[in-house]
């Protein structure tokens, strides 16, 4: 059971002392809050008040046990509700509402030139992310009724953030560890440049760790699944034979989504011996990448050039991959795992449900792994630049791992397999 009483701050002081809140709950709790008043010792009586020699007594005592109720209301509301009151965030509701809105207002004034100053550092999608981002926070003040303050954002604040954005209130389902993680990361981003800036020297943000998502399951399309596609009856489904191509074409190039819906005649580059590659700049690093053309691949690109195969938005070309792997047979049941936090669902689902725009470029990695080329020269085309990253981006299907590890059990592995 939550209490409260007024005690004196240095019960042995030779002048004045502050007087003091202490909150108990059970053995785990003890805050000590400040009040405004301060006293001699000699003042302060058994009763655990301001004794009746002090002139002012009978107005102080009435203060103090207005701000001692102030506190415990405060505590047991908070903890009610499911949150953490310790001492600092006991200190923040008790301060005058004027500078609880003037604090806010700054931060929201921070965040707003944080975001100018990177408006042409940050691509559309940096500025969609954080600005998803913004909504979030927003939505965190109004359920939890605690306004951000920069210099108030600690290890416990991003805990209670964590736990909204895995649960959001009012949706039908919250945010999973992966994203949870990732927004977790862009504040802080935020948080780090603010003090760098000096509009706070609070760093106990950074004390905060996300909790991070296991390794997920990542398609890779194996030989048999890359027959099944290119062999599928699409009569009366151009839509789908239009996806076949730009899928097919991302694993020959390994090239994003955003960079082979765009490659147009300039891009294509012939050396003197007729050898062909196509070079263009990625949009998500900045930097170019040259890839040698097989038959197939220029084929394909010829078509995008020419408009017989045209680009389709994002959202809808994973709706149709999906669709045509479906068609074609792609189905061998996975175990998938979703994370929200701590907690794990587990559900079998057809590989075609998994199949999106970004398997295509992981095709592509895995395969030119698994016929022999060196990591670090796949890193080169996939433009990963640190390697354990990249090792968690391909995946070697485990049968076509088992087979290697069969055939170089009977010394016959040269690496050269399949997916």
């Amino acid at each position: 059971m939550a209490t409260t009483q007024l005690l004196l701050k240095d019960p042995k002081a030779k002048g004045v002392t502050r007087i003091i809140c202490v909150l108990t709950d059970g053995r785990q709790t003890r805050i000590k809050i400040q009040s405004d008043y301060s006293v001699k010792p000699i003042q302060w009586g058994k009763k655990k008040s301001v004794s009746s020699t002090h002139p002012n007594s009978a107005e102080m005592n009435a203060q103090l046990l207005e701000f001692k109720n102030k506190i415990l209301n405060i505590y047991l509301c908070a903890k009610a509700e499911g949150l953490i009151a310790n001492a600092e965030y006991i200190r923040e509701q008790l301060r005058p509402k004027k500078e609880v809105v003037n604090a806010n207002v700054q931060f929201w004034q921070v965040w707003k030139e944080y975001l100018e100053s990177k408006k042409h550092n940050f691509k559309e999608r940096s500025f969609v992310k954080f600005q998803a981002l913004e909504n979030h926070l927003k939505g965190f003040e109004t359920y939890t009724k605690i306004p951000l303050h920069l210099n108030l954002m600690n290890a416990d604040i991003f805990g209670r953030l964590q736990d909204y954005f895995y649960k959001i209130p009012n949706k039908e389902k919250g945010l999973n560890t992966q994203t949870t993680a990732k927004y977790i990361e862009l504040f802080k981003m935020f948080l780090n440049w603010a003090v760098k800036q000096k509009y706070t020297d609070n760093t106990g943000f950074q004390e905060f760790k996300a909790i991070q998502q296991p390794d997920t399951l990542k398609i890779v399309l194996t030989k048999e699944d890359m027959e099944k596609i290119k062999t599928a009856p699409l009569a009366g489904k151009n839509y789908l034979a239009n996806v076949r191509d730009l899928l097919i074409m991302s694993t020959l190039t390994g090239l994003r989504y955003s960079d082979y819906t765009r490659i147009k005649a300039e891009h294509i580059k012939q050396y003197e011996d007729g050898f062909k590659t196509l070079r263009i700049r990625q949009e998500k690093t900045n930097e170019f990448v040259e890839i040698p053309l097989t038959e197939e691949a220029e084929v394909l690109i010829n078509k995008l050039i020419s408009g017989e195969t045209h680009p389709v938005s994002n959202q809808r070309m994973n709706a149709y991959v999906k669709d045509l792997c479906k068609l074609a047979g792609v189905d061998e049941l996975f175990e998938v795992h979703k994370f929200q936090g701590k907690m794990k669902v587990t559900k079998r689902v057809p590989k075609h449900e998994l199949i999106t725009t970004h398997t295509g470029r992981r095709t592509f990695a895995t395969n030119l792994m698994l016929r022999g080329v060196p990591e670090t020269t796949v890193m080169k085309y996939t433009g990963h630049k640190d390697y354990k990253s990249f090792m968690k981006y391909v995946n070697i299907p485990k049968k076509a791992e088992m087979n290697i590890i069969k055939m170089a059990l009977m010394g016959s592995y040269n690496r050269g397999v399949d997916a």
